[in-house]
């Protein structure tokens, strides 16, 4: 009789952690409405040194867990035209979340004319393929830039994320 009270005690116990658990899950997957985030993605495939018009680029309002780590967060509406005359330094894909890393100054001119490398620029597409998760393409481009500037500790250290991630 004891041996059935214990074996009860631990179903119930399970079944308690099985439906915290579960709630916890949930609320990770569907985030309430305070976890959310309106950012800006690209209107249109947008080439690098592309200056930008408030209207090649647009709102999306996603969970706040699925936005880029530096990415251009709306506010409000008015925010959007905080862009205008803004430079890609590197090409943004249709649909692509705009980050603040992939834009140069207000310069017509391009990323070449505002001073960054040739190296950077291959760094910072890098950065846009590792937050979309293509690591292999992150890989090549970081590869890339330490080829062209061995002293880009940026490019290293993210061959090291790299590496650990596909461990």
């Amino acid at each position: 009789m004891a041996k059935k009270g214990a074996l009860l005690s631990i179903f119930f116990i399970l079944l308690a952690v099985s439906f915290w658990a579960g709630i916890n899950y949930r609320r990770a997957v569907s985030p309430e409405d305070g976890d959310l985030a309106v950012v800006l993605v690209a209107r249109y495939d947008l080439a690098a040194n592309t200056p930008l018009k408030e209207d090649m680029v647009e709102t999306r309002t996603m969970p706040r867990i699925y936005t880029q780590q530096d990415a251009f967060e709306v506010r409000s509406m008015t925010d959007v035209k905080l862009v205008n005359g803004l430079t890609t330094l590197v090409r943004i894909p249709k649909g692509d979340q705009v980050t603040r890393s992939c834009l140069g100054g207000a310069s017509r001119k391009g990323a070449a004319d505002q001073g960054v490398s040739a190296s950077q620029r291959r760094y910072l597409e890098g950065v846009k393929y590792f937050q979309n998760a293509d690591y292999a393409k992150a890989r090549a481009e970081w590869k890339a830039a330490l080829k062209l500037d061995p002293s880009n500790s940026g490019a290293a250290a993210g061959l090291k994320r790299i590496d650990q991630i596909l461990k």
